[in-house]
């Protein structure tokens, strides 16, 4: 299996505190958690999502809410400074989980936010029981689903909910094909949308809503495309040209696998029974 740095997305990490710095002079102080919202988001549609997120699984004050493939802590900063809530953030790249770690001091939510770099299907939470989990495009990255699920279900309290945005496959692969994914997309588990409800459904979950995201990411990742080559030479002169060309390519990818049809997106909402 092709480790995750093999994405463009993942080969140069020092461009989010570059850009974090960038923002920060540009507005003469530190930016808002709306604000640098366009940079710690690395799912589709930002902040809008995890607001869906926290309306769907009832996050509120006393909530514990885990969350997988955290990234640089986004999600996490943006329901704690709306809810108060507990988080523990997962994140199995520790450059990302340092970068994590130095935004959430730097926005004074470290005493409700625990950055964990460790992988979902080893860690050991002890005791830990959770009320929500949340995950947005990291959950294909995992190739043991069956491991992941059951490791999901024990997490959470029962009545306890779960809010997913993920990739699904919509076209037959071959070979090839697969390998090819995997290595420059990090997909270890795609299935087809009716396979993935059975998962669910096989391993105890109550499954809530099941929404088709495809026609919505097709457009949100063609217009992300649009405004980076837009703005492609600031990009360049805030990090550098490499670091520019990898996330350019790996946007490129991302709008070419959901307007060709070849993945699909998911956003669902379950309960433990």
């Amino acid at each position: 299996m092709f480790k995750i740095k093999e994405m463009n997305l993942y080969k140069t990490t020092d461009r989010f505190l570059n850009n974090y710095n960038h923002l920060k002079r540009i507005l003469k102080r530190e930016p808002s958690i709306e604000e640098i919202s366009q940079i710690d988001q690395l799912h589709y549609n930002g902040i809008e999502a995890v607001e869906e997120a926290i309306i769907k699984t009832k996050i509120k004050k006393n909530s514990l809410v885990l969350d997988i493939g955290s990234g640089i802590g986004g999600p996490a900063r943006y329901i704690a400074s709306k809810t108060n809530s507990t988080l523990y953030a997962i994140e199995i790249q520790k450059e990302l989980n340092d970068i994590a770690k130095k935004l959430t001091l730097t926005y004074k939510l470290n005493k409700f936010i625990h950055h964990i770099a460790a992988d979902i299907l080893t860690f050991n939470f002890k005791e830990l029981k959770f009320d929500s989990i949340v995950s947005w495009l990291a959950l294909y990255h995992i190739p043991n689903r069956k491991k992941l699920l059951k490791n999901l279900y024990k997490l959470l309290n029962v009545n306890g909910y779960i809010y997913v945005e993920d990739f699904y496959l919509k076209k037959k692969l071959i070979s090839d094909e697969k390998i090819n994914l995997s290595k420059k997309f990090h997909a270890n588990h795609l299935v087809e949308f009716k396979y993935y409800q059975n998962e669910l459904i096989n391993n105890k979950f109550e499954i809530l809503e099941f929404t088709d995201m495809s026609e919505d990411w097709t457009k949100f990742t063609k217009s992300r495309l649009e405004k980076f080559k837009k703005n492609y030479n600031k990009y360049i002169q805030i990090n550098n040209k490499v670091t520019t060309d990898n996330v350019l390519s790996f946007y490129e990818l991302a709008y070419e696998l959901l307007s060709n049809e070849v993945l699909g997106g998911i956003r669902y909402v379950a309960k433990k029974k």
